[in-house]
């Protein structure tokens, strides 16, 4: 949902992406920057520190977001980039669900809603092997980090782990659903 808004994102980013790209980052800088940072918010979340650890979580994101806005918007884009961040993005995925897991929350919602946050992705890249575009769905990753932000700092982090396993998976059965029907469209065609 919210990549529909990636238009409105990109123009806010556009002023740091600059400041980035003239300080000689590279959008794979940011995407390792923001790998980093996420590793670190997985290790402070694991202690139970869930506020510090969800603002890092947030300033991860932040780097997720601007290495996209200074590859695009400054002829920096890449494949191999596009593959790295893709790779670091889910590595700071099951970072901070096993950080989540080992501050002592249920390991069944941890791994339910980790298994959804993979296979939207997974579904996503396997899709478009077959059809143009399949960035379909409700839980795409900035809004599961979202929900899993406002889970983190209002202490309700068992119901927002449910929430990103509900959307998550009905995201990936959505994309599954979607894929099909362009096959099918396609075929007629």
């Amino acid at each position: 949902m919210l990549s529909r808004q990636k238009d409105r994102i990109n123009f806010i980013l556009i002023p740091f992406a600059r400041l980035a790209g003239k300080a000689g980052l590279t959008p794979n800088h940011l995407t390792f920057i923001g790998f980093l940072t996420g590793l670190i918010s997985a290790s402070i979340i694991s202690t139970g520190n869930y506020f510090v650890g969800s603002i890092l979580m947030l300033l991860s994101g932040g780097f997720d977001a601007l290495d996209g806005a200074l590859a695009r918007n400054y002829s920096m884009k890449t494949e191999f980039g596009g593959i790295l961040d893709s790779v670091m993005d889910r590595y700071v995925d099951i970072a901070l669900f096993i950080g989540i897991g080992l501050s002592g929350i249920n390991w069944l919602y941890v791994v339910i809603a980790l298994s959804g946050a993979l296979m939207v992705s997974y579904v996503r890249a396997r899709s478009e092997n077959a059809i143009k575009k399949c960035a379909v769905g409700f839980a795409e990753r900035a809004e599961r980090m979202i929900i899993l932000f406002f889970g983190l700092i209002t202490g309700y982090i068992e119901v927002s782990l449910i929430l990103i396993a509900v959307l998550a998976h009905a995201t990936a059965i959505y994309r599954i659903l979607y894929s099909r029907r362009i096959l099918i469209k396609n075929s007629i065609d």
